[in-house]
């Protein structure tokens, strides 16, 4: 199963009428990541397999705040939400652990 179908499924969507939206906002996580996971010189080109399942929920979340882009938080009837003004931050020991991993401390030269 794909990952489409994996965020389809977790979504319970059973058609293909959000497909176009879904993969825009999959493109857009991956990008971000792989952005993000270089910032310390890496030369990643894609998202590791391993964290796919980070891209499947930030998906999941930015499909779910739709409609309420810049919004800390909504409420309706007794129900609030809230989000985190950067929804990477959840999820950063596991960027960091693969930052490291992949692009090191850095070089300190003493002249």
């Amino acid at each position: 199963m794909d990952d489409l179908m994996k965020i389809k499924l977790l979504l319970l969507i059973d058609d293909d009428k959000q497909d176009k939206l879904l993969g825009l906002i999959k493109e857009d996580t991956e990008a971000r990541l792989v952005s993000y996971m270089n910032q310390d010189g890496g030369i990643l080109k894609t998202v590791p397999d391993d964290l796919s399942w980070v891209v499947r929920e930030l998906v999941i979340q930015r499909f779910n705040r739709i409609g309420d882009e810049g919004k800390k938080s909504s409420t309706e009837s007794d129900v609030t939400t809230t989000w985190d003004t950067d929804d990477l931050v959840q999820y950063d020991v596991y960027f960091k652990q693969y930052r490291n991993k992949v692009g090191g401390k850095g070089i300190a030269r003493l002249i």
